[in-house]
């Protein structure tokens, strides 16, 4: 998790109504723009991007320390948005 994510848990493991408005955004029409949007309104910065970049990245990361780099790039990450939610549950 990045920092940012590192916080939002950190808050909405004390705040029952930011956890909640978070696990809400399950239901969303777009739950990535929601829930980057409720961040937003408790001082979080952050985007759709942000958070679908940073699973990414740790993948790219692991296929990279593999002993000379690994020529077949995992099929999938984990997905930040969801293991954040499962973290907060």
């Amino acid at each position: 998790m990045n920092d940012t994510l590192l916080g939002m848990r950190k808050l909405a493991l004390t705040n029952p109504v930011f956890r909640q408005a978070l696990l809400d955004t399950r239901e969303a029409a777009d739950p990535l723009a929601c829930f980057c949007r409720i961040a937003g309104e408790y001082g979080f910065a952050l985007t759709p991007g942000d958070i679908i970049s940073d699973g990414e990245e740790f993948s790219s990361n692991q296929t990279k320390s593999t002993n000379g780099g690994n020529p077949m790039p995992y099929d999938c990450f984990d997905d930040p948005y969801e293991m954040f939610l499962i973290s907060i549950s």
